[in-house]
């Protein structure tokens, strides 16, 4: 069976998830290409989309602090700089990245913190 092919999803997500998915592919490829901007010396540019309050939102991670915004930020500069030019490797990616993020909220939950 040739699953490439295949129209369906091999596992079905809710549409909050997929969204949240699809915000999380589009940064990852987002900072990927401004990192190499970066490193070719064009830093700064007004045209670089900022996707992190949605996906926070999304997921639930909004509370406000610096430090999880911070550890936030840490998971997708790490996971973007593990994407290579083909879909599989950015959803690969933006999965894991997921599963950090929800860990990260269990964690904060733990701590009391307070989450919007």
């Amino acid at each position: 069976m040739k699953l490439k092919l295949t129209r369906y999803p091999l596992v079905r997500m809710p549409d909050e998830t997929q969204i949240t998915l699809f915000l999380i592919k589009e940064e990852l490829k987002s900072r990927k290409i401004f990192h190499a901007l970066y490193d070719i010396g064009i830093d700064d540019c007004y045209f670089q989309p900022h996707l992190d309050s949605l996906i926070m939102g999304s997921i639930g991670l909004d509370d406000g602090s610096d430090k999880t915004f911070e550890s936030y930020t840490d998971i997708l500069d790490r996971r973007s700089r593990k994407i290579e030019a083909d879909n599989d490797s950015i959803m690969k990616q933006a999965l894991k990245a997921y599963h950090e993020l929800m860990t990260l909220k269990s964690k904060l939950k733990s701590q009391n913190v307070r989450i919007r």
